[in-house]
């Protein structure tokens, strides 16, 4: 969605938003063994801030690794996560090292915590507690030091039990991102950085009049930065270049 910048003063005009900002700085400043939960709807930028968060940490130098929970079978995750190792899979994979193990010294991002597959979760509690990392096939321990950052949806993480629950017990920090219709006076800066970018990619020189900014103020966007992006995109696609 958004580019990853510097989150400071230097950046692009849409990353020195305050709500950014004070977002970022909480992440980048927490005690990096604290894992952080991310929560927000649909679209309203997780992943962009988790890269941000990261790339203002003092782990910017270390890998930044996504995982997208959602998206895997249970024994494609396993191996994603934790590493296997050779002759443990019946497709004949070699060894293989996980995503823990990639992001050593660096962060971690597991998207949509809440698709986690159950069995898991104590595998994923023994990293977040102890730092250790179990391979799949052999149980070989691998320690790692890894920023843990995690998002959910807003109705997963406002549940009673479930994955993200746990993770809370184990003391991490939840950072909310508000849905754009509760950020309305941020509207132009984001229509601004993504017309910048959107016109760059497709070499247009399309420019928005003062009506459209007032339209993009008053609509839902259920959707939220996504779909905002994308009706920007429309305008830039279809819209008279200069």
């Amino acid at each position: 969605m958004l580019a990853v910048g510097a989150a400071t003063k230097g950046g692009p005009a849409v990353l020195r938003t305050v709500l950014l900002q004070d977002l970022v700085g909480k992440g980048a400043t927490a005690d990096p063994r604290v894992p952080l939960l991310i929560r927000g709807e649909a679209g309203v930028g997780k992943d962009t801030l988790a890269r941000l968060i990261h790339a203002a940490s003092a782990r910017n130098l270390y890998p930044f690794i996504k995982v997208n929970c959602v998206l895997e079978a249970a024994d494609r995750c396993e191996a994603d996560l934790f590493g296997l190792e050779r002759g443990t899979s019946p497709l004949g994979v070699r060894r293989r090292i996980g995503s823990f193990e990639f992001a050593n010294h660096g962060t971690i991002y597991l998207d949509r915590l809440e698709t986690l597959p159950r069995a898991l979760v104590p595998r994923l509690l023994q990293v977040l507690r102890m730092g250790e990392v179990p391979r799949t096939g052999t149980g070989e321990i691998t320690r790692v030091d890894v920023r843990v950052i995690a998002s959910t949806v807003e109705r997963a993480a406002l549940g009673s039990d479930g994955l993200c629950q746990e993770f809370l017990r184990l003391g991490a920090i939840e950072i909310s991102i508000p849905p754009l219709r509760q950020r309305r006076d941020e509207i132009p800066a984001f229509v601004s950085f993504f017309l910048e970018q959107l016109n760059c990619r497709y070499r247009r020189g399309v420019e928005l009049c003062p009506d459209v900014i007032t339209t993009f103020i008053a609509h839902s966007w259920p959707g939220n930065l996504r779909e905002l992006e994308e009706a920007v995109r429309r305008l830039v696609v279809t819209g008279p270049s200069t």
